[in-house]
């Protein structure tokens, strides 16, 4: 071993190397600390990077370890090591930014693990020995392979370096007044911004009702660990639950309870805290018996409803699901510019370098809810990631292009 020429044992033998040398730091100095890297470190880091990579380049030919890197004796090994821990990544549940890592190793925080970074480091120095050396001996029908590193390279480079500088911020606005308060979701240390947000309107779009038929001895929804549920839509012209035969005579999307003697009844109301209301029947499954009367989820203002069934046994409504929730809003700058603007769960609004996204709302309110919580989001060198990508996809199609010709 470390006979010249150097074969993929060697190769192997310093991918290991680096994992031990990142256990030792791991151990001694704690996960990998990205924050350290914002603005401006991270641009001195990178142009660090470049002139080591040059250097190392321009010293190919006296030194053979240097050489050895743009082989793919050397890269090999390495894409596979880091393949590996990526798996582990994958097959382990990741615990999020700015937590520590839930196991003692800290493979549960893998991008902070330091093996795992100096694999990821090593894999882009051997990266830029390719590229460069692929630059200085420029073949066309090399391109494909060219541009294709030139990408991943600057992919690898902006998305590691760019983390520190992304911003993620959550604000809750409301009606009253607008809001430049933020609270950084990494540290939870809270902030202004150089732009104010007001709610104007939330809406939520719900889907349709569901029964289900409660036990209230044991406390589950039947049948117990595979609740049998009933979908209230348009189209409902009776079903079956627990084998009762169900049948829907109203229903009321807004209303509020209306006392009369001793029963209770639903009208329409279309103000804050209107339940969605059913009135039912319920026929025995021997057909020798029916219940009927109102059923409701319940809200915030008023509690919920359900029909007897049973000594034990209850039909009920569960909590309506959101299908869509929406809010629009005004937005400030500090030039004076204002525009309006409706935030959707994965349709943000991108406005001064941040894209705004709706993130949650009063869930004990729901539907009326009188705030809604945003998230902002800043990266600042996603541009970079993109453009890499974008080379990436271009090195992919000149790659069947070339593939083709050679074919022909």
């Amino acid at each position: 071993m470390w006979d010249k020429p150097w074969s993929m044992k060697e190769g192997f033998a310093i991918g290991i190397g680096l994992m031990a040398i990142g256990l030792v730091l791991q151990f001694s100095m704690g996960a990998v600390e990205w924050g350290l890297l914002a603005w401006p470190v991270n641009i001195i880091v990178l142009v660090c990077f470049i002139l080591m990579a040059s250097t190392m380049f321009v010293l190919r030919n006296k030194v053979y370890a240097v050489r050895f890197l743009a082989t793919y004796k050397c890269a090999v090994p390495a894409l596979i090591l880091v393949s590996a821990l990526t798996i582990v990544m994958g097959l382990t549940r990741q615990v999020p930014d700015g937590q520590p890592a839930a196991d003692w190793l800290g493979i549960t925080r893998m991008l902070s693990f330091w093996p795992f970074v100096l694999l990821y480091v090593y894999v882009a120095i051997i990266l830029s020995q390719v590229t460069l050396k692929q630059l200085t001996q420029f073949n066309w029908r090399k391109m494909p392979s060219l541009v294709s590193h030139i990408g991943l390279l600057i992919t690898l480079l902006t998305a590691t370096l760019g983390s520190a500088d992304m911003q993620r911020l959550q604000m809750v606005v409301n009606k009253e007044t607008p809001e430049k308060r933020v609270v950084d979701m990494t540290t939870g240390m809270m902030k202004e911004l150089n732009i104010a947000v007001q709610l104007k309107d939330f809406t939520i779009d719900e889907y349709p009702p569901k029964l289900m038929c409660y036990d209230e001895v044991s406390g589950v929804v039947l049948p117990e660990g595979n609740p049998e549920t009933l979908l209230i839509n348009a189209s409902f012209d009776g079903g079956s639950l627990q084998g009762w035969h169900i049948e829907v005579d109203e229903v009321i999307d807004e209303a509020q309870p209306v006392a009369a003697g001793d029963s209770t009844y639903y009208e329409e109301w279309h103000e804050s805290g209107a339940v969605t209301a059913i009135h039912l029947k319920a026929i025995a499954p021997e057909g020798d018996r029916t219940e009927e009367g109102w059923v409701t989820a319940g809200s915030f203002l008023y509690p919920y409803q359900l029909l007897k069934v049973t000594q034990h046994q209850y039909i009920m409504m569960a909590e309506r699901e959101p299908q869509r929730y929406l809010s629009k809003v005004e937005i400030m700058t500090e030039s004076g510019k204002q525009e309006e603007a409706d935030i959707l769960v994965n349709q943000p609004y991108s406005i001064g370098g941040w894209k705004i996204y709706q993130l949650s709302y009063d869930t004990a309110r729901g539907k009326w809810s009188d705030i809604s919580v945003l998230e902002l989001v800043r990266d600042p060198w996603l541009p970079y990631v993109y453009a890499g990508i974008y080379l990436m996809l271009a090195g992919a199609v000149l790659l069947l292009f070339t593939a083709q010709r050679r074919k022909e």
